[in-house]
């Protein structure tokens, strides 16, 4: 059994986002191994292999059961953000074990038989930036926000580029308003300064936040504007008003004041994960008005005492709000349902490879061949 491994001035994990929930992960995972093993936090992954924070930076290979774990499911696999174990084995470090998630983002899976991508793991705050220049696009704020809380992660979200809206600014910003109830809100301008220091209070030492938005939101300006140089960098933006990518990997950066960054690509579209929890989260004030209707299970259609057609109809509910909403819960069962196929078929085809290797054994066992 292997002793615990902590906090101490000479492994000053702190920096990386270490609490307790994390230290009890590692210590679950610890006792039960044959190896000595220390914790450490991935800064950036590729296929077979990591970056991993000790907190010095150190490259780590995967080990044999985290590569077949990944071959099985390759969400399991070691991502930006994600804590592990790791071991010496030789003059190599190995990923030893992949510890307990919190706070991810993930990507739907496209395909039928395809499988889901973690963006991004142990992220306390997203910061979903929306162009004042460009928008904003409520739909996809929605489905950005439904993506967060899906993750357990907390959805804060950023008008960027406000020096860019001109007039056009207080309505831009109310419509965000509009549609994230309850979500905090920061109107914010790289070139300018305006909403920065409110913002860089907000990003706590060892909290962990990642910047959602499409390229082109400005989100490279607004970290290096708060780090105060260029820890990012930057893209020009096309004629159309889209960025182009900037960042085309995923990366661990430390902001000056103690603050953690998960810098992923940009995303332009993002399916809703197969979970209606986290769209009802965004949708509220739908949920709240359907739990005032007559009938527990009314489509909010044309069914009597239904509260959402009622404030729809009296002008309180917008009808397109609505309209989203149902058409977000149709794609996350669909996705969950879609999910639910492809997990049925891989534990038939693992049913039928034991059972092969099984009658394999049996035929060995009688003298076969």
């Amino acid at each position: 059994m292997n002793t615990r491994v902590t906090d101490t001035p000479s492994r000053p994990l702190t920096a990386l986002g270490w609490n307790p929930r994390v230290a009890a992960a590692f210590d679950s995972v610890s006792h039960a191994s044959e190896h000595l093993l220390v914790p450490g936090r991935v800064s950036a992954a590729r296929r077979g292999g990591s970056v991993v924070n000790l907190p010095e930076e150190v490259p780590a290979d995967h080990s044999p059961a985290v590569l077949k774990a990944a071959r099985r499911d390759p969400t399991l696999a070691p991502c930006t953000g994600d804590w592990v174990a790791v071991r010496r084995s030789g003059d190599a470090w190995l990923v030893e074990a992949v510890l307990e998630r919190s706070g991810t983002l993930v990507r739907q899976g496209i395909a039928k038989d395809s499988h889901d991508q973690v963006l991004a793991a142990g992220v306390d705050h997203v910061l979903i930036c929306e162009a004042a220049d460009q928008g904003p696009n409520v739909g996809r704020l929605e489905r950005f926000l439904s993506l967060v809380r899906t993750g357990g992660a907390t959805p804060v979200v950023a008008v960027t580029k406000a020096e860019l809206a001109g007039d056009r600014l207080p309505e831009v910003v109310e419509l965000v308003r509009s549609v994230s109830p309850g979500v905090e809100l920061h109107v914010v301008s790289a070139h300018t300064g305006e909403g920065l220091p409110e913002l860089a209070e907000r990003l706590r030492p060892g909290s962990t936040w990642v910047l959602l938005g499409t390229s082109g939101a400005g989100k490279s300006s607004l970290v290096n504007a708060i780090a105060g140089g260029d820890l990012m960098d930057t893209g020009e933006v096309r004629g159309d008003k889209r960025g182009r990518h900037t960042t085309t990997h995923r990366q661990l950066l430390l902001l000056p004041g103690g603050a953690i960054v998960l810098d992923i690509p940009g995303v332009r579209r993002i399916d809703v994960p197969g979970d209606t929890e986290g769209v009802d989260r965004t949708f509220s004030d739908v949920t709240d008005l359907a739990e005032r209707c007559r009938f527990r299970d009314c489509a909010h259609e044309s069914e009597p005492g239904c509260a959402v057609r009622a404030a729809v109809d009296e002008g309180e509910l917008d009808l397109r709000r609505l309209e989203r909403w149902n058409r977000l819960r149709r794609e996350a069962e669909r996705n969950r349902s879609r999910g639910d196929v492809r997990l049925r078929a891989e534990r038939i085809r693992h049913w039928k490879s034991a059972d092969r290797r099984a009658r394999e054994n049996a035929r060995f066992k009688r003298g076969g061949y």
